[in-house]
């Protein structure tokens, strides 16, 4: 049972507990019997101004919400429980969304009157939304990220003759998929800057001050697909260079570069030199076949990112060209 306030203290309480609603962000209506607005205050914005005293359902609810607040209205009339209900509305410039609860009070004997409160929820299911988008998001990107792994897990087992070469190939290309996924989710799912890409490939193999790697060229945002392909490009380079070319021995040099074209394109240039290693070609597994990072860098990344690519070995140079728009 509700505690009752003794009849001598109600009065001045009344205005207390109005400005406490105010103050919590709660709109109050207080229709009399005949249903006249006898106080109203602290709606949401979206309400019309207030009259009181000339305000009736038709100019206070408008539209779509007139017949559920006056069923609303009749429903607490005439049972004993409160009527809770949310009302919304989205229009082509905005969207909002509040929960009114109408409750019956007796203004005299036998002349009941309703009470209506609106607590505005508007942010709070605008944040729910944004929150089931990145949820959704999160799911097609993971879904994504395992059909990459799987296909590059098959792709590594065809090109590979044994075991510990499976195991150290594929290990290394899922920690480059990692390093490039950590940069994405830091920003928010926006993508990731190509120069860090670069480092953290770099950083896993080389000194961040290895003066045999130059990087030149503006700077610019990868989105996430982006990030994840051109993360592993670099990747396959890195490892060819560190085991027969420019990062195999002192004398190699490596010259990544970047340019945009008028048309929005980007260009992603690597110039190596491989040095004194005399060994330097196009590695190939004993069975004959292809190296499957020659098949990352001419089909798979370029034909993901919708772009084009070049890619060229000689005794004393490699050369790999991508174009895409990021």
């Amino acid at each position: 049972m509700p505690y009752k306030l003794p009849s001598e203290t109600r009065g001045a309480l009344t205005p207390l507990l109005l400005l406490a609603l105010k103050s919590a962000s709660v709109g109050v209506v207080v229709k009399g019997p005949d249903g006249t607005c006898l106080y109203a205050s602290g709606l949401p914005d979206y309400f019309p101004p207030l009259e009181v005293g000339g305000m009736v359902d038709e100019t206070l609810f408008e539209d779509d919400w007139l017949p559920l607040m006056q069923d609303a209205q009749d429903q607490a009339v005439h049972g004993e429980e409160p009527v809770t209900l949310e009302l919304s509305r989205n229009t082509n410039s905005q969207y909002y969304t509040c929960e009114c609860s109408v409750q019956r009070y007796e203004a005299e004997p036998g002349e009941p009157g309703v009470i209506i409160t609106f607590v505005d929820l508007t942010n709070e299911r605008k944040r729910e939304d944004t929150l089931k988008a990145l949820l959704r998001e999160v799911s097609h990107r993971s879904k994504n990220l395992l059909a990459i792994i799987q296909s590059i897990a098959m792709q590594t087992a065809l090109s590979t003759s044994d075991l510990e070469s499976f195991v150290s190939s594929f290990r290394g290309r899922i920690a480059a998929l990692s390093s490039a996924q950590d940069l994405v989710t830091d920003s928010n799912w926006r993508g990731a800057m190509f120069r860090d890409l670069v480092a953290r490939q770099l950083a896993r193999y080389v000194d961040e001050h290895d003066e045999r790697i130059e990087v030149s060229g503006p700077d610019f945002l990868l989105l996430p697909n982006g990030a994840t392909h051109v993360g592993l490009a670099l990747h396959e380079l890195i490892v060819n260079a560190i085991g027969y070319g420019a990062l195999s021995n002192d004398q190699g040099h490596i010259r990544l570069s970047v340019s945009s074209g008028e048309d929005g394109m980007f260009e992603i240039f690597w110039d190596e030199d491989p040095g004194s290693n005399p060994d330097h070609e196009e590695p190939v597994e004993p069975d004959g076949k292809r190296h499957f990072g020659s098949t990352v860098l001419q089909r798979v990344v370029p034909t993901a990112l919708e772009g084009t690519a070049e890619y060229s070995i000689e005794p004393d140079r490699v050369q790999y060209r991508l174009r895409f728009t990021p």
